[in-house]
């Protein structure tokens, strides 16, 4: 380079100089006059080289240079290439819970804090068409893994295979942090929808989705021969004036490997509860199908479900015991948000808060109501019928912070399985439950 422009300007020199008449026949002035022109013109050809672009060789330029890495937080942290071929992405969630128990038989008389949920994932993608996750929950001081599989895209829909859970249910699909009240629906955790082994199919458009899935155990069983199951679901909606509706359905085929290993248990309505409804282990293979349905319009919102689970060869002289389950719930944003419906996945997804706390507004303030029974006694088998009303206020204080409170009063029969329950199988419970969460 400075070869050149040295080079540069010695030949304007010489120009210059050869173009002037002899010093001899010039004043001195004159040739001062010169020595400035002169000097002006060096002074034109340094700037014009100095504007100059100059090329340089493409091994050059640095690898880190073509291949830049975004980063964001959302309020995750993430990294990204350009080119949206790979992706890095941390997340996680703490759900922290204080709870207050009590029933009439004076057999349960809690008041305690747990972790419910404090998760750890890293999610991302790898060459474009390859997705994946991974998810560790702390919760309990115990270390669980809960989702860990890969996602392969393809032209009609995507191929996941790991741990992940199989798809039933609104409310089981739909996240703990996304669902109004603090626990999901009663049948969801008895009729036991779980994470497992195995490989699914989901495909969608902008308002159906379909999801099908071939499982064979799960994280949390160690057995030589686990059991298979097998299960689909669908939904369909569309959008309104002012929000969105769905439907949809699934049904679920399960199998134990040892003979009459399942059963169905479930808790008043929160998590510290002991269970108050139960069977024995009385089925070793059952088929579940159940439908669903919700609506937002405007800052209301509903939705209900109903299932019912077949099991067989569990009743008396070896007949199949029917179970049924189900709800109804409704709520209101009293600051004006909605409760989006998500319908190319057939979820509910998350709030957009309007005045959020940290950009000195109030929050989001939610108020929700929701019926749940759930009916384990048929055939012989006194399970328990289960019959719960649930107030709720939700707080968000900005999209990613909630804080949750809600009471419920169940109402309990025929569970003369349970001794929580006494010789008569009858029990009321009342919960207090209270919650702060925040993910990211």
């Amino acid at each position: 380079m400075k070869r050149y422009r040295t080079a540069s300007l010695l030949a304007a020199t010489a120009l210059t100089v050869t173009a002037a008449p002899s010093v001899g026949a010039q004043t001195v002035s004159e040739l001062k006059a010169q020595l400035e022109l002169l000097t002006k013109r060096i002074e034109q050809l340094e700037k014009q080289q100095l504007a100059t672009p100059v090329a340089v060789a493409p091994a050059a330029i640095p690898v880190a240079a073509k291949t830049p890495i975004i980063t964001k937080a959302e309020p995750g942290f993430a990294l990204s290439t350009p080119d949206g071929n790979f992706e890095f992405n941390i997340r996680g969630r703490i759900l922290s819970d204080l709870g207050i128990i009590s029933d009439s038989d004076d057999s349960a008389n809690i008041r305690a804090t747990e972790f419910r949920s404090a998760r750890l994932a890293v999610e991302g993608r790898a060459w474009k068409n390859v997705a994946y996750r991974l998810v560790a929950d702390f919760a309990g001081n115990d270390v669980s893994i809960e989702d860990a599989y890969l996602e392969y895209k393809t032209n009609v829909g995507k191929i996941r295979i790991g741990h992940f859970k199989s798809n039933n249910s609104l409310e089981e699909i739909t996240s703990l942090k996304h669902i109004t009240f603090l626990e999901r629906a009663a049948f969801t955790d008895a009729f036991d929808f779980d994470r497992h082994f195995g490989i699914g199919f989901i495909t969608n458009g902008d308002n159906w989705s379909l999801e099908l899935g071939a499982f064979k155990g799960n994280a949390d069983v160690d057995e030589e021969d686990e059991g298979e199951v097998f299960a689909a679901r669908a939904t369909y909606g569309n959008q309104l004036d002012k929000g969105a509706w769905i439907l949809g359905a699934s049904a679920r085929y399960r199998n134990s490997a040892d003979n009459g290993n399942i059963r169905y248990r479930q808790r008043a309505h929160l998590h510290q509860s002991p269970r108050f409804i139960a069977t024995d282990r009385v089925a070793s293979e059952d088929l579940f199908y159940g439908i669903e349905s919700a609506v937002q319009y405007g800052s209301f919102h509903a939705a209900s479900e109903w299932g019912i689970t077949d099991a067989y060869e569990a009743g008396a002289g070896g007949r199949d015991a029917r179970f049924y389950g189900g709800y109804f719930e409704a709520g209101f944003y009293l600051t004006g948000e909605r409760q989006p419906l998500n319908l190319k996945k057939g979820i509910w997804d998350r709030p957009k808060i309007n005045n959020p706390m940290g950009e000195g507004g109030s929050g989001a303030w939610q108020i929700a109501a929701k019926f749940d029974r759930i009916d384990l006694t048929a055939d012989g088998v006194y399970g328990g019928e289960q019959d719960t009303y649930l107030l709720g206020m939700n707080w968000y204080l900005n999209r990613y912070t909630r804080f949750t409170a809600n009471y419920s009063h169940s109402s309990i029969n025929k569970a003369l399985n349970v001794p929580l329950n006494g010789t008569d199988g009858e029990n009321s419970v009342d919960t207090l439950g209270l919650r702060f969460q925040v993910d990211w």
